[in-house]
């Protein structure tokens, strides 16, 4: 079962037209390469498939990408559309399994005849579903933050991240900034917590050291004792930890103050989820905390915060602020999903195509150098031929999670003076 429906925000004008597929929708048939026509010569929408996981236990973050998606469709439609068609995004729920996904994929593919994909929301789920994509000449881009090779997803992009480049930024940290001796890593059991783990082992083996301890845990776990146990009789200096939502994160520290451990702790992006954080761990979560995470939404004071961060705050608290999802939302986290939004709609408008190759082609070599002129939120794109990533490590800063220099901007800690 399919149902429609269409909203109509205030703060933005235009109609932006979403079909949500029901979770009882029978299967189709196996995906072929139908799509990929000129965009001008076609009429009627251009359907954007956005299959997240909407429920079950990440829909918080689902929800965070569903809203930062709608934003720039109704940006997108407020403008004229693409090349005068009008975006309509087709949500479908993973309910965060690869298996799920897949089922998801194959709809939107072969049912609902989409000509572009925003999602999955992770790794394990994104390669799940990027062979049917690839066969289907779709061009994509995804949340992983893991494998993500143009081998791999030749027609597709992620959106998070690099994991290793975040593992290998955290053990910099730990031990240029703290002079640690004895690393401790502790990650979740997905796809990309399992690659952060490797790159920060490497890190470290690079430097002549070893971990103190290598923990994982899995996904949504409510009790991280066990790990933590280890963590202490490792006697680690720093724990380098991993994870995948806020509540993680606050398990964490949980588990550290029942054992009276002081050992400071530096996360990655996943870390910085403050509201799910401190709602487990209360507002003092971050006292011994640091995290990697996009520069874009950090500053040094509030006069440096970026004008593009302020007004997508503005207009994302107009559209969405009667949101229930609004209320925990990582500011960042939906930015960099209405960015993929922008550069898959410049894409198709500048190449009058919605062709998986040519698409992926105009994002390898024209995007990065017409970044400013796409009304990008984020910075530090990077994408090449060689590089299916959005942004490399220029785009990640070190920042305390439990400060802010305005709404959703995190304190930068490599300030001057």
């Amino acid at each position: 079962m399919t149902t429609t429906r269409t909203l109509r925000r205030r703060s933005v004008a235009g109609v932006l037209s979403v079909a949500l597929l029901g979770a009882m929708a029978a299967c189709g048939s196996d995906p072929t390469s139908s799509g990929g026509g000129s965009a001008a010569a076609e009429e009627g929408p251009i359907k954007v498939g956005v299959p997240l996981g909407l429920t079950g236990a990440a829909a918080a973050t689902g929800s965070w990408a569903r809203m930062g998606v709608e934003l720039a469709a109704e940006e997108i439609n407020a403008d004229g559309g693409i090349d005068g068609r009008e975006v309509e995004l087709v949500l479908a729920d993973t309910e965060l399994n690869p298996t799920k996904a897949v089922t998801a994929v194959n709809r939107l593919v072969s049912q609902e005849d989409v000509d572009l994909v925003i999602g999955p929301l992770t790794s394990d789920e994104s390669l799940a579903t990027l062979p049917i994509l690839t066969q289907a000449g779709i061009p994509n881009i995804n949340g992983s933050g893991s494998a993500i090779t143009p081998e791999v997803a030749p027609l597709g992009f992620a959106l998070l991240p690099n994991a290793e480049a975040q593992g290998e930024r955290m053990v910099e940290v730990a031990v240029e900034e703290y002079g640690a001796e004895r690393v401790a890593i502790v990650h979740y059991n997905g796809t990309q917590g399992k690659v952060a783990a490797e790159a920060m082992v490497g890190a470290l083996e690079e430097r002549g050291m070893e971990p103190a301890t290598v923990q994982e845990f899995s996904a949504q776990s409510t009790d991280l004792t066990p790990q933590l146990l280890e963590i202490q009789k490792s006697d680690a200096d720093v724990i380098l930890s991993f994870n995948q939502t806020g509540a993680d994160t606050g398990r964490l520290i949980l588990g550290l103050r029942q054992l009276n451990s002081d050992v400071p702790v530096v996360g990655s992006y996943g870390s910085t989820f403050a509201t799910q954080t401190k709602d487990v761990a209360g507002p003092d979560a971050y006292s011994n905390f640091k995290a990697v995470t996009w520069g874009a939404f950090s500053a040094c004071d509030a006069d440096s915060v970026r004008p593009e961060v302020t007004d997508f705050v503005t207009e994302a608290e107009g559209m969405f602020g009667d949101d229930p999802a609004w209320e925990s939302v990582a500011l960042d986290y939906m930015a960099i999903w209405r960015d993929a939004l922008h550069l898959l709609a410049a894409a198709v408008e500048e190449t009058g195509s919605t062709d998986g190759e040519t698409v992926t082609e105009w994002l390898e070599t024209e995007a990065v150098d017409d970044e400013e002129s796409l009304g990008l939120v984020h910075e530090g794109f990077a994408m090449s031929d060689d590089n299916h990533f959005l942004m490399d490590t220029s785009s990640l800063a070190l920042v305390d999670p439990g400060t802010d220099q305005g709404e959703g901007i995190f304190t930068r800690l490599d300030c001057q003076g």
